[in-house]
């Protein structure tokens, strides 16, 4: 039995001499400071990658960060400098065959996006596949939820889902450190449309396994195309519909839309500028429901709300000012698609967004970035409402 022990060893010590590895070091520093919180946050990133021929690799990094908050909200047990406690996290893990006929499977930690961005975007464990065909490519994926680090995850869905993202989490309270528990399915093809354009299809459904009585199942269907013109000009128009159960047997519809404008601005500057407009349902009546996504990413760098009864338009302009040196301005205003005895108005108001980053080397990069959400600028917020802002700042350097 003992020689069996020494196999692991023996396979290690071989490895350099049939396959491939690299690994390395990731170091982010981030600060930011907004109304009346001031945080820093210093991360490391270590990743390892192996490549052992005939299609099979490894990926896999973690992340080990410190949260240093100064809070000024006039509540005593949150003034002051917080005690910064270690955050581990699994970030990204991925064992991969890609097959030479064109397919590829995954299982880890895996990235996805949805075809519209607007349903599910972030890291979820699970399955992934994905093939090419004749007539463009199809791809699925099984996920869950349940192990993710919630404040990553960012999936509130319910008020119960709400409850536990607020509640700390400390390794004597470990179990508040997980995300809201749910299954995500998708199937998505995408497929060439003439010389330039595309089209994509994709259909999901979300399944809630927290066990509560506040149950809240989910299904999306989604389509999105993309038209490209001779002359640099990106066309993107989508729609999401989705159906909606809840624990108490409650059906509900929601459905949401975008449309998108890109386009290189003539002239001797390497610059872009991007016109986005989307919108989702709210609370309409009994049928119609508010728009709910899996992961509730804030629509705005400043502005606090997520996907979900809202509208905005954006422009967002970009300037590559030398090889090294990227700035870029975003302009957006955002309003409300449904009405309630809380506000006056539907409209929510702008926000402007600057920022600049520096990368003179492969392995560093800083930047900057700054804005402002004036709330007077519309009616939904009560009158006098202070504007909120935002100032940002990293330092990221890869070992």
């Amino acid at each position: 039995m003992k020689r069996f022990a020494f196999l692991p060893i023996l396979l290690l010590l071989s490895a350099g001499f049939v396959f491939s590895y690299d690994f390395g070091l990731f170091l982010d520093q981030e600060i930011e400071g907004q109304n009346k919180l001031f945080t820093y946050t210093p991360s490391f990133v270590p990743w390892f990658s192996w490549n052992g021929g005939r299609g099979l690799s490894v990926y896999l990094s973690g992340n080990f960060s410190l949260e240093y908050d100064n809070s000024d909200d006039g509540i005593d047990e949150n003034d002051g400098w917080r005690k910064p406690a270690i955050l581990p996290e699994l970030s990204w893990f991925a064992l991969s065959y890609r097959s030479g006929r064109g397919y590829l499977i995954e299982a880890g930690r895996l990235p996805y996006t949805d075809a519209l961005g607007v349903t599910a975007s972030g890291l979820f464990d699970g399955l992934r596949f994905e093939t090419s065909l004749a007539q463009g490519s199809i791809s699925a994926g099984l996920f869950y939820t349940g192990f993710l680090y919630k404040e990553t995850a960012k999936i509130v869905m319910t008020e119960s889902d709400s409850v536990d993202y607020v509640k700390p989490w400390d390794f004597d309270n470990f179990g508040n450190y997980f995300a809201s528990r749910r299954l995500l399915a998708g199937f998505r093809w995408d497929m060439p449309l003439l010389e330039f354009h595309t089209l994509s299809f994709e259909v999901l459904a979300q399944l809630d396994l927290n066990g509560r009585d506040e149950k809240l199942h989910s299904q999306y269907g989604e389509a999105q195309a993309e038209f490209f013109t001779r002359n640099n000009l990106g066309i993107t128009l989508g729609a999401v519909f989705e159906t909606v159960e809840s624990g108490e047997g409650d059906f509900g519809l929601a459905l949401g839309a975008l449309a998108g404008l890109r386009t290189e601005v003539p002239g001797s500057l390497n610059d872009s500028l991007k016109l986005t407009l989307k919108f989702c349902s709210g609370p309409w009546n009994d049928t119609f429901t508010a728009f709910t996504p899996l992961t509730s990413f804030t629509q705005g760098m400043v502005f606090p709300d997520t996907f979900s009864g809202i509208g905005l338009f954006s422009a967002d302009y970009s300037v590559r000012i030398l090889p090294s040196l990227f700035a870029e301005g975003i302009v957006s205003y955002f309003v409300k698609t449904f009405s309630d005895s809380v506000s006056d108005g539907n409209l929510y108001g702008g926000e402007i967004w600057a920022s600049i980053a520096w990368q003179p080397f492969d392995d560093l990069r800083a930047s900057l970035g700054a804005g402002v959400f004036f709330p007077g600028l519309g009616n939904a917020y009560p009158s006098g409402t202070d504007p909120m802002w935002k100032i940002s700042a990293g330092l990221s350097l890869s070992l």
